[in-house]
């Protein structure tokens, strides 16, 4: 055989190959099109795995409520009541990792008497408040609420970092004791309900406040959400 009858059997031989291959390589392109989209699928899932979760979104209505506020609380402090939301939001976090209710004072009993029952769980970390806005004030009723959310973020009893979003509600009123239940809007002669929350006379027994009687918010209700 000559040797150019070899190199053209060779030669076709290559070719059926060629062919064969190109064939095999539409045939299977659907299933490398499927496999792709797993390996993106899957990367991109460990990808947001790895990834620390975000501090939770807050809802704000202070430029709607504070008008509010300052008009029956001329004295309250929007920056310093910032303070005491974040200090309640690490307390009742902090709370649920020691198991017991650490509010001791500026909480209604009830609140403490309900919080006991449902300690937030599985708390094992540290505990970080990110932020905290104003997200309603209800001033409709004789007594007035007001419900601030807080951002926080701590490790878990596993180090898995977790975020929640708190909710506040405060209620404010006239106590003689900030540690006792909540005494409401009245008189602290004759017990007469004021007829405002600013009033300086009681209109039942003429005492007139030569100082604003000491008002306070309490801690009315928490809850994640």
């Amino acid at each position: 055989m000559e040797w150019w009858h070899i190199a053209l059997i060779a030669l076709g031989g290559l070719l059926l190959l060629y062919g064969a291959g190109r064939a095999v390589y539409r045939a299977t392109s659907g299933w490398r099109e499927r496999i792709r989209t797993l390996k993106n699928a899957l990367d991109e899932a460990i990808a947001a795995d790895s990834e620390p979760p975000k501090p939770r979104s807050l809802s704000s209505m202070e430029s709607v409520a504070m008008p509010q506020i300052l008009k029956d609380f001329p004295d309250f402090n929007p920056k310093v009541f910032a303070q005491r939301v974040r200090r309640d939001a690490k307390t009742y976090y902090e709370s649920g990792k020691e198991g017991k209710v650490l509010f001791e004072k500026d909480a209604t009993d009830t609140f403490r008497e309900t919080f006991e029952d449902r300690l937030p769980k599985n708390v094992g970390g540290a505990i970080d408040v990110h932020r905290v806005s104003l997200s309603r004030y209800d001033s409709a009723r004789r007594r007035k609420f007001l419900t601030c959310q807080a951002a926080v973020g701590f490790q878990d009893s596993n180090g898995v970092q977790q975020e929640r979003r708190l909710s506040l509600t405060y209620v404010a009123g006239y106590a003689d004791d900030p540690a006792s239940e909540i005494v409401g809007f009245n008189c602290p002669n004759c017990g007469a309900p004021l007829p405002a929350v600013g009033a300086r006379v009681c209109v039942y027994c003429g005492t007139a406040f030569s100082a604003p009687v000491d008002r306070g918010f309490l801690l009315f209700d928490a809850k994640e959400g």
